[in-house]
């Protein structure tokens, strides 16, 4: 997963590329394409292109470096490893590998940043 802004961007001009050489193989292969195999097409591409800009985005917002202190009580977290975690996105399903923390006070699992990926938080 990209780790800077210039490492998301070459990520995301790699997929759009090969979008559009999917795009343009179809083309080839079809000969001529009417309006909707256009549309349908662009549609496809545009999505892989959002899904791409989408899954980097969360990616870097996931690693970003977070506090260590519950957010609810301000006690000391224990860091207990990193979790996958599917996300539905209106782009479509994204897959991340965040830290999970657990605060002993509160008794709950949390999951930083939460601003960037929600709010939820798992019981462990």
């Amino acid at each position: 997963m990209p780790q800077t802004d210039d490492e998301l961007k070459a990520q995301v001009m790699a997929q759009t590329e090969a979008a559009i050489d999917a795009v343009l193989a179809e083309r080839r292969k079809k000969g001529q394409l009417d309006l909707s195999d256009i549309e349908r097409l662009a549609r496809e591409a545009g999505q892989k292109v959002m899904q791409g800009v989408t899954a980097g985005l969360v990616a870097m917002e996931a690693g970003a470096e977070e506090s260590k202190v519950c957010p609810e009580c301000g006690q000391a977290l224990i860091y207990k490893g990193k979790k996958r975690r599917d996300l539905v996105t209106d782009s479509g399903e994204v897959c991340i590998e965040r830290r999970q923390y657990y605060c002993p006070t509160c008794r709950e699992g949390i999951f930083p940043p939460r601003s960037a990926v929600g709010s939820e938080q798992d019981d462990l």
